[in-house]
């Protein structure tokens, strides 16, 4: 057996943890709720120091000194989690913190790890955090390319032609010692043709820069708390004291099965028997029943079948009230 312990500024917030264990079936002998205006509670909180290491006994003693509250569970090795997952539902104090908000006040207090001793139950609660990380979402590159493409444009071109003319004619000359003299005459052809040269311009230039804006994401995340609950467990009462219990449930159910109510008082006793130990105290009946079978079987052979359903509501009934 182990103890899950709860500290509560708020005595509300400690008896909705407890109520909390109730409900999930923690026996209510098993869990106690500790305060400062209760005499009765002041040798349970003394003897706290026995069993928690300081400075947690110290951060628990002085919160209810403060005025709030406890809220202890006596739970299996097995049930341990599901109970300090229960109270860390509601506002239970996180020990570390207030550990370090008390040794900013006494500097000379030790603090230590919880995580290396099995008797602390941390309470787990998710932060969310939200950072900025540079992922490269694309890039650009410039490079040039070169492409043709074909050009026409008119040019007017003079063109000569040497043409040689002869007309007729019918006249006297004087006669020279040199009319008969060799002479020549010439002329040139000019023509123009196309010359084609070309020039290089730039026309436009290429860059790449960047435009950087600001822009704002909204982050919906679902944050998780591990709390601690509590549940209040009634005092067991005796095997006798659930007799009429077993009674009424013989006349309602039994009466015309041809066995008697003595018959079946041993079922009866087996099952409250069943309610007040572990682990059939804290499990479900689909997590007992074999192991309840067995030890049925080995001392009343062949007859689990016919008491089962005497046994089980014994059980249920005696679990129930704790």
């Amino acid at each position: 057996m182990k103890t899950v312990i709860g500290l509560f500024d708020d005595r509300n917030e400690g008896m909705k943890a407890y109520n909390g264990l109730l409900e999930e079936g923690y026996a209510k002998g098993d869990l106690d709720i500790l305060t400062n205006d209760d005499k009765d509670d002041e040798p349970k909180l003394a003897a706290m120091r026995k069993n928690i290491p300081s400075p947690d006994v110290e951060v628990y003693l002085e919160g209810v000194r403060q005025g709030g509250t406890i809220i202890t569970a006596n739970v299996s090795d097995s049930a341990v989690s599901r109970a300090a997952e229960i109270m860390s539902h509601f506002d239970m104090v996180n020990i570390e913190k207030r550990a370090v908000e008390l040794k900013l006040i006494n500097n000379n207090l030790e603090l230590r790890d919880a995580s290396k001793h099995e008797d602390v139950i941390d309470v787990i609660e998710e932060q969310l955090e939200v950072g900025k990380e540079q992922i490269e979402r694309g890039r650009l590159r410039i490079y040039n390319v070169v492409t043709e493409r074909e050009v026409t444009q008119n040019v007017s071109l003079r063109d000569e032609t040497i043409k040689v003319n002869r007309r007729p004619i019918d006249r006297q000359v004087a006669s020279t010692p040199d009319l008969f003299q060799a002479r020549s005459f010439e002329i040139v052809e000019v023509d123009e043709i196309a010359k084609v040269t070309k020039t290089a311009r730039v026309v436009e230039e290429v860059s790449l820069g960047k435009e950087v804006v600001e822009k704002i994401q909204t982050i919906k995340e679902t944050l998780r708390r591990q709390d601690v609950e509590i549940e209040e467990v009634p005092a067991l009462r005796t095997l006798a004291e659930y007799d009429s219990d077993f009674h009424n449930f013989y006349n309602k159910n039994l009466t015309n099965s041809g066995v008697t109510y003595q018959h079946l008082q041993p079922a009866f006793s087996y099952g409250y028997s069943l309610a007040t130990r572990e682990p059939f105290r804290s499990s479900p009946w689909t997590a007992v029943e074999a192991d309840s079978r067995r030890i049925w079987e080995e001392k009343n052979p062949g007859t689990w079948d016919q008491n089962a359903p005497v046994i089980k509501y014994a059980w249920e009934k005696v679990r129930s009230e704790r």
